[in-house]
């Protein structure tokens, strides 16, 4: 049987790595094709390595300034073009981005099953993060496996309709990516020398965050730092021009107290999580990882997805614009996350175990009379 995984971004790569290394494991490297859309492919291809994550494909689909829509008419293009002769058995995807959509469109096409890593997370704001929820919500739909992280998400996939017999809680196997690098590679000398003093880490991406939003943002960074002057801001630039441009209209590149640099590579940047005072951030991913050092996130978004993680005290939401910045890190900084609370986040992730139980669900799965009906519906 041969299984087709498919990714375009970083943080897709990150939780799927463990989780393809055990089926190559268990199923022999050859069963197991793995394609990227080349979605982010400037931060992408420096992780790979550290991932241990080789790739079969490279749809090399990314133009300057492409809207969703394009990303998406593009990776399924690209998969028909490259897979037009290849017996595909089933299709995995993870998480919300165009890429993953698309993925889930060529598998449905082909009528074989479709397995969703980290299904349910659900903010219940199709705006909010846009267009990630409203991509997530639409490959619950065809889907026949969804692997969800945590019980919540579980619960969202039951209220939304899906039979709880393809649905299965296996944790966060970015958790396994994320020991296994950090444990393996030392922070380079030039992060090094960055994280040397106190400092809060920002880490801003977000679509709905640009133009007046990321402004916004900028200006109550200016303040935080201004109100701690024994505190240093880094803040690794997203290559994306609408992220680049404020950024250094507002703080220009010269090294002062806010320090722009280029993005970290994988290691580097969780070296930084775990050295960090607070980070800024309104990655999803930084919501999971950075707590597991014992470092508090302030989320700038409106909503998050990842409710469980707010309700641990871990992170806090402070806006899109960033406007509950200040007492938010003031919370942090006079309240630190205790051990009991790292221990406790790092459990409900799987404890660094959850790429095996995704890679039995999937194997269970995948030999499951609901799976064989799929493949000659």
């Amino acid at each position: 049987m041969s299984g087709l995984v498919i990714f375009g971004t970083r943080p897709e790569a990150i939780k799927l790595a463990p989780v393809v290394n055990t089926l190559r494991r268990r199923l022999g490297p050859c069963r197991l094709q793995v394609v990227t859309s080349g979605q982010h492919s400037e931060i992408l291809e420096q992780t790979l390595g550290a991932l241990n994550l080789s790739v079969d494909h490279n749809l090399n689909i990314m133009q300057p300034n492409q809207s969703p829509s394009q990303v998406l008419e593009r990776a399924v293009a690209g998969l028909n073009k490259t897979f037009e002769q290849a017996s595909v058995d089933w299709v995995m995807v993870q998480g919300d981005t165009a890429t993953a959509f698309a993925g889930a469109l060529f598998g449905y096409f082909l009528k074989v099953p479709v397995i969703h890593l980290e299904a349910g997370l659900r903010t219940h704001d199709l705006q909010e993060p846009w267009p990630e929820e409203g991509l997530r919500q639409n490959i619950a739909r065809l889907a026949t496996l969804h692997l969800a992280p945590y019980p919540r998400a579980l619960q969202n996939l039951l209220d939304e309709g899906i039979d709880s017999a393809n649905i299965e809680v296996v944790g966060n196997p970015g958790l396994d990516a994320q020991d296994a690098a950090f444990q393996a590679v030392a922070a380079s000398k030039e992060t090094a020398r960055l994280l040397a003093e106190k400092f809060f880490l920002v880490s801003l991406h977000r679509r709905e965050n640009s133009g007046p939003r990321l402004r916004e943002t900028c200006y109550r960074i200016q303040e935080l730092a201004r109100l701690h002057p024994d505190h240093k801001v880094i803040w690794p630039v997203h290559p994306s021009p609408r992220i680049r441009r404020t950024a250094i209209e507002i703080f220009g590149d010269q090294i002062g107290q806010v320090e722009l640099c280029l993005p970290f590579d994988y290691p580097d940047f969780l070296s930084a999580q775990k050295a960090a005072e607070l980070i800024i951030s309104d990655s999803g991913g930084v919501q999971e990882e950075a707590p597991t050092y014992g470092t508090g996130v302030a989320v700038v978004r409106e909503k998050t997805e990842r409710t469980e993680v707010v309700e641990f005290g871990l992170a806090k939401v402070v806006g899109g614009d960033a406007r509950n910045l200040i007492e938010v890190a003031d919370e942090f900084l006079s309240h630190p996350i205790s051990p009991n609370q790292v221990r406790d986040w790092r459990r409900l992730q799987g404890n660094g175990h959850a790429a095996e139980a995704a890679s039995e669900a999937i194997l269970a799965h995948l030999a499951s009379p609901y799976a064989s009906s799929a493949r000659l519906a």
